[in-house]
């Protein structure tokens, strides 16, 4: 392990699993989450039991919360992101829930890029394109209905009735369609990508397994949700370092790497964070974004 100050870049399963040494037994996630985020989740059971959800109101209602939720406490930092963004490259949105994140990525390319952005359970699927139909920019996006996982083929998706962003690849659910972010690429002539985000509730390392080849060429910035005592965000860690990617800060103003402690106590208090990775090569400038991706 790295001595203390230096940034936190496990090398082995053993060296990611201290993050955890000093937590509690493996713990219900809404006892970590924000209370404003807990308290919109318990609102959202109980209207939805009502019934009120199904209608257009409610429909209208809960994605302007949700929006508002994540633009303005989960996600409020999300525009630092776009100085990764050069002309004509491309952005992939994996988990892409009702298309908060489509919605800002769409905006930020230009030239020949676009939006790839990939959400398998069909409510929050017919949302996402109901949401960028109306989108200035929607002939920026494709859309589609399906998984990254680390292959192609068939899959389970299993779905939380009472949290429309917690459903996750399992054993058994809802068969979805899965594909390797490099199959899609290599489909559409290997693209430049600058950004990729991954939101899939503990399967993240499966998708970078089947990115191997997108990122060895592009080196791309990741925005990666790690959660507390997770197996998966274990994985995700030891095999980003692996592939020289060092974890960061998303702040308002900039980025700033994490060091070996702080993503741990992150992590300890919030439950969930999105962490931005950043490919490095020798010893580049953290603050400079072309320095530390390219």
């Amino acid at each position: 392990m790295a001595a203390t100050g230096q940034w936190f870049r496990p090398k082995s399963r053993r060296d990611a699993d201290v993050i955890c040494k000093s937590m509690p037994e493996r713990i219900l996630m809404s006892q970590r989450l924000p209370l404003f985020q807990n308290i919109l989740l318990r609102l959202h059971v109980l209207v939805k039991r009502s019934g009120f959800l199904a209608s257009p109101p409610g429909q209208w209602l809960f994605e302007t919360t949700y929006f508002l939720y994540k633009r303005f406490f989960e996600a409020r930092n999300v525009a630092v992101l776009r100085q990764w963004i050069p002309s004509d490259a491309w952005i992939i949105d994996v988990g892409a829930n009702i298309g908060f994140f489509t919605v800002y990525f769409a905006h930020w390319v230009h030239g020949s890029g676009r939006v790839v952005a990939l959400e398998p359970e069909s409510v929050n699927f017919e949302r996402l394109q109901r949401r960028l139909a109306t989108h200035p920019e929607r002939d920026k996006a494709t859309l589609l209905q399906m998984a990254a996982a680390e292959k192609n083929g068939w899959g389970w998706l299993q779905l939380n009735p009472n949290h429309p962003a917690d459903h996750r690849l399992s054993s058994s659910g809802v068969p979805v369609p899965l594909s390797a972010l490099d199959t899609l690429m290599a489909e559409r002539g290997w693209p430049k990508i600058a950004l990729i985000k991954i939101d899939v509730q503990g399967a993240e390392d499966r998708v970078i397994m089947g990115a191997q080849e997108l990122i060895r060429r592009f080196h791309p910035a990741l925005l990666v949700e790690l959660t507390l005592n997770d197996p998966g965000s274990l994985r995700t860690m030891t095999l980003l370092a692996s592939l020289n990617y060092r974890p960061h800060h998303l702040l308002r103003d900039g980025t700033q790497p994490f060091h070996e402690n702080e993503l741990a106590n992150l992590l300890k208090r919030k439950g969930y964070i999105d962490c931005l990775y950043l490919y490095y090569a020798g010893s580049p400038k953290i603050d400079q974004p072309g320095a530390a991706c390219k």
